[in-house]
Formats: C-alpha cells, structure tokens, sequence
C-alpha cells in the first residue's frame, strides 16, 4: 500500500494537462477546428464582451421557468412543482499572443412555487491558466470550487430527506504537455474533495452524510504517435487514491481504495469535419477493506464529433467506469451488504442543426448501465432531450426545452420516471 502511494504521488508530481489528443492542438493551428454547431462562432450574436486592457470580461444573467412532473423522483404519489431559476454568471479572459488566463464565476439560484424545501443555492467559481514555454510545449493548471445539490434520482439520495443534499467539490490540477513533431506526451495530477453535509429527515432526526467526505489524488501520463496526417496511436496510464474521512461512522466499511486504468487507443482528426478517439484497457478498484471485493474489468470508451452538413452536428459518446457508491443492497442468496461500487456503462448522443443562422435546435438520447457489485441490483437510466436556442442579437437569446428521465432498478419501490419543460432567456454582454 506504501508503495502504491509513492507511485501516485510520484506521478502527480510530474504536473497535469487536459489530455485531450495532443496532436490535435497542433493540427488545429494548421487548419480549422472541428466545432459543432452550438460551439461555432457567429460575430453578429456573440457576446462583445468588455473589455479591460489584455482582458475581456463576459458577464451574462439567465433567468428560466420551469415545470418538473416529479421532483421527488418517486415511483408512485408523485409531487410536480413549478420552479423559477436565475443564473448570473462571469468570465474574465485574457487576450494575450500566447498562454492563457481566466477567470469565473456562477451561481444557479432556484426557488419552487409550492415546494420550499427543495429551494437552492448553488454557485461555484475558478481559474485556470497556461504557460506556454514554446510552440507545443506548456505548463496548465486550475483551480475551482463549486456548491452544488444531489439530485433527487442519485441512487445515493435517500427517499425520506426532507430537502436536497447539499455538497461542495473542490478540484485542483496542475499539468505538462509536450507536442511536437510526430511524438506528443502530456501528464496529469488531480485533486478533488467532496464534502456533503447533513440532511433532515422527514418525521425527525438527521443523516449524518459524513460517510461520504472523501478526497481523491490522480495522476495520468499520456504517450501518443501520430502514425498519419490526422491519425494518432496513444496509450494512457492512470493511478489514483481514493480516502474517506470516515467511512465506518455509521457502521459502513472501510472505503478507502486505490485505482489502476491501463489503455491503448486511437484518435483522429478531419479538420473542419470530424474529430475523436476510442480506446480499450482494464481497470481495477482495490479496496483497504476486507468485505468489499475488489473491482475489475475490461475498460471501453470513445467519443465522436462529426459535422454531417455544414448545417448538423452529431456527438456520440461510449464509457465504462467505476463509481463510487455508500449504498447496499441484496446479495444473491438474500442477505444485506454493502456494495462495492458501481460499474456503469454510458452511451449518449447528441444532434445539432442550424434551422436558421440564429435558431439553433439540439436532440439529446442517453442510457446508463449500473450495476452495484456484490449486489444483485442493476439500474437502467434512460434520459431524452429537445431544445431551442433563438438568438436575438448579441445581447439577448432564449431558450425552451423538454426533458424526460426514466429508472428501472431491480431495487424495489425506485422506479421513477419524469417529465421537465423549460423556457428561459438569457442577457449577455
């Protein structure tokens, strides 16, 4: 155990990077950038920003109205909700030659109609930079913290909280990266703490969430090849350390873990066309504890960006990953444990389409595979999305959209399905 934190931490002293294909940065400098639809700038409607010497700052305000079929997530006796949100947010972006500075802030303020106790107040702000050393070489960081809500769908969240569990995530990072000629390597080192506080319990009495406080110390190293003009061969590494501030508090196990993910892939880039990678590894979760078996498996994943017309965009995303977890359930011959973890399997996608130059649309599809080790329970998520993006000028925009969620769980009494409308508007300077 000594040993495998030595490495973890020898890794991270090696710095951080985004590690997004590294031979790509260089490529997009050599001709034009894969964007989507959403992502593609448009002078007339942009943002002007104001600007303040080498930087420029974009302050923007979203006030919304929405509509939630269920907001207790519950499978039956549902309880729907009208919610206002108000969304101010800023950024703060230099406007330098070379390496990169900025600056930002957000808060997502929500109050419902007839519903007080699910009332919140999330913000977050950060910064993040980059040196550049020189061409294809530089140094990144950054640094944000964030207050955020649980869902009432987490599998996490316990049906008889009387409000939403509030948590913060606080995330440091610090990087290397070296792309030149037809070898790029970059290395990464990560550190998140999660802190989630009590929560009162309807009928009395408070759940002590002190369980779940856990820090999490990752390093990566990433090696690629670019074996053709827009063809990458890479291979990446990571360790990390996953420790409770207390994980046995209310008689649950010992937590504490140490991750191992091995993969090799490839990745490539059409330039103004189509971009992404895809991979496949193993990983491991080994556990401090001795009722919780270790965790491991074959590792996938791939991503897509593909602009099918000059007008629609596609997204597609594939990942397997091991996720945290504190709850339980049965095992196959009927008796409660703690499970493990969670192995869960992601596919998305996403499309994009220019109606007009200033009425954007976008059509989301998701499902999630879950399964709690040393359990015998299995969740289905399944998530669609439609939305509307009208852009009136370069100060103001709305937006409408419907969403729908959907879990089927072998856990009895944790199905839910529910249903969202949005509309909203936007101020931007």
């Amino acid at each position: 155990m000594k040993n495998q934190k030595t490495m973890i931490l020898a890794t991270m002293l090696l710095g951080s990077t985004s590690l997004a294909p590294a031979a790509f940065a260089q490529d997009a400098a050599e001709g034009e950038e894969v964007k989507s639809v959403y992502e593609r700038a448009r002078p007339d409607y942009d943002a002007p920003g104001i600007r303040s010497g080498s930087f420029l700052f974009y302050p923007a305000v979203g006030v919304e109205g929405k509509y939630n079929s269920n907001i207790y997530a519950q499978e039956s006796n549902v309880t729907d909700d009208f919610i206002a949100v108000v969304k101010p947010n800023f950024n703060l972006v230099s406007d330098w030659n070379s390496s990169y500075l900025a600056v930002s802030a957000k808060a997502d303020i929500g109050r419902y109609l007839d519903n007080g106790g699910e009332n919140y107040e999330d913000y977050g702000f950060g910064i993040n930079g980059r040196k550049d050393l020189s061409y294809g070489t530089d140094f990144h960081g950054n640094v944000a913290y964030d207050q955020k809500h649980e869902d009432r769908g987490s599998p996490d969240a316990v049906g008889n909280a009387a409000e939403q569990t509030q948590f913060s995530v606080m995330t440091a990072s610090v990087g290397f990266k070296r792309d030149v000629s037809i070898l790029s390597f970059a290395v990464d080192a990560e550190y998140v703490k999660r802190d989630f506080d009590d929560v009162a319990l309807n009928g009395g009495g408070v759940l002590n969430n002190d369980d779940r406080d856990r820090d999490r110390r990752k390093g990566t190293m990433r090696i690629g090849y670019e074996m053709a003009n827009g063809y990458e061969a890479f291979v990446r590494g990571s360790m990390d350390r996953i420790e409770y501030d207390n994980s046995k508090e209310d008689g649950g196990p010992q937590r504490n873990s140490d991750g191992y993910e091995a993969v090799a892939g490839a990745a490539f880039d059409f330039t103004g066309k189509a971009k992404g990678e895809f991979y496949v590894g193993y990983m491991k979760r080994a556990y401090d504890s001795d009722t919780l078996d270790n965790t491991d498996g074959i590792n996938f994943g791939a991503d897509l960006l593909w602009n099918a017309t000059g007008l629609t965009s596609f997204r597609g995303t594939l990942k397997r990953s091991i996720e945290e977890t504190t709850v339980g359930g049965n095992d196959s011959n009927g008796n409660f444990v703690n499970s493990s973890g969670i192995v869960a399997t992601l596919v998305s996608g996403r499309v994009e389409h220019e109606l007009r130059r200033n009425l954007l649309l976008n059509a989301d599809v998701s499902y999630t595979r879950q399964n709690f080790e040393l359990t015998t329970r299995e969740d289905e998520i399944w998530g669609a999305k439609l939305g509307l993006k009208y852009l009136v000028s370069r100060n103001f925009n709305v937006n409408a959209g419907y969403g729908y969620d959907y879990r089927g769980t072998t856990q009895q009494g944790q199905d839910y399905q529910r249903h969202s409308f949005m509309v909203g508007i936007k101020g931007q300077w």
